[in-house]
């Protein structure tokens, strides 16, 4: 569903034309095209963006030959997505996470250096200004270096009750029980799940804000109230480093209203932490170790860190450099703490990051 935010951010770009679409066969079965479904975002598309939709993505890479592709299928699509883009020379962007795990991210890393395309990666919290706040505050050492940072991120589910997603205004249409298990989302094999869809925004700040140095993990993970799917619901894991750690917790059983809008990070002299819930004006505050508060420098993002759209036609028309983290080698290791943490889970054993 985040082809409704990112259609949007391309209409609004003046370096920008979206000139096609396509789906991406789908093991999924159909169901009835509600709200967020795929049915339901690419008419949602069609109306407001792009009229030229292809029954055939293959066909439509051939004929359209675009400068830039953005992929935003389901995990398990993605290398051979990748793949079909890369032979044909054309460059690509790809919705966070990467991949299904950090074997095929591998593989994708493979065919991406042997075609030479260029490879971004959008992550949403990219483009939150508060974010940065807090990374520039960290990259200060206003209350000293950081040692632990901790990361609750839910929701109801993708297509959980009440569910809203950037790009449209209204909330997600009832669905039974029996139509949600037949999602892609609540399908291990096709990168369902509450680990790929959320942890991987606890491993992005943990190589974003605690930088190198990640040496692994111990993580948990439980159906608690989606019995209708095979995928995990609700995680908790631990990313250890020598002498700092990150705690990364996700739920799709839970309103994002009620938690923080992103992470607090423990510092030897004080904490940073992100403040209000995701849609209650997020902010920034400092505190001493003595719990006074300090004051936040002020930080204001520049045009090209609207969304990924705007930075990538600063990045082809200015020449400005993509943000580290937004580079494909970069999400190779963001993918190997994820798959250390998913793998943890099933072995029940803490596991190397490699």
């Amino acid at each position: 569903m985040h082809v409704n935010e990112v259609a949007l951010y391309i209409s609004e770009q003046p370096s920008f034309e979206l000139v096609a679409v396509a789906d991406v066969p789908s093991e999924a079965e159909a169901i009835a095209p509600l709200r967020y479904t795929p049915v339901w975002n690419m008419q949602n598309v069609k109306e407001n963006y792009c009229s030229n939709i292809y029954g055939d993505y293959k066909q439509m890479l051939d004929e359209i030959k675009p400068d830039l592709a953005f992929i935003l299928t389901e995990n398990a699509q993605k290398v051979r997505v990748v793949e079909e883009c890369a032979k044909r020379g054309i460059n690509i962007c790809i919705e966070k996470p990467i991949a299904l795990n950090l074997e095929e991210a591998l593989k994708m890393q493979a065919v991406i250096k042997k075609y030479g395309i260029e490879a971004v990666v959008n992550w949403p919290v990219m483009w939150r200004g508060y974010i940065h706040k807090m990374q520039k505050a960290l990259e200060q050492r206003i209350v000293g270096e950081p040692i632990k940072l901790h990361y609750m991120n839910g929701h109801t589910g993708p297509l959980g009750k009440g569910a809203k997603h950037r790009g449209v205004t209204a909330k997600a249409e009832e669905m039974t029980d029996e139509q949600r298990g037949k999602t892609w989302w609540h399908q291990e094999k096709l990168g369902g799940g509450v680990f790929l869809d959320i942890s991987c925004y606890g491993a992005f700040f943990t190589k974003w804000l605690m930088g190198d140095g990640e040496e692994s993990v111990l993580a948990y993970g439980a159906n608690l109230n989606t019995p209708f799917g095979d995928t995990a619901d609700n995680f908790a894991a631990i990313v250890k480093y020598d002498g700092k750690m990150s705690v990364l917790e996700g739920t799709w059983t839970t309103p994002r209203v009620m938690m923080p809008s992103g992470p607090t990070v423990i510092c030897k002299d004080g904490v940073i932490t992100c403040t209000g819930g995701a849609e209650n004006q997020p902010d920034v505050k400092i505190y001493d170790i003595f719990g006074e508060e300090v004051p936040v420098p002020e930080f204001t993002l520049s045009d090209d860190y609207k969304n990924m759209p705007w930075h990538y036609a600063a990045h082809i028309n200015e020449r400005k450099p993509i943000h580290e983290t937004l580079t494909f080698d970069k999400n190779v290791e963001i993918m190997a703490i994820m798959d250390a943490l998913m793998k943890s889970s099933k072995s029940g054993k803490e596991e190397k990051i490699y």
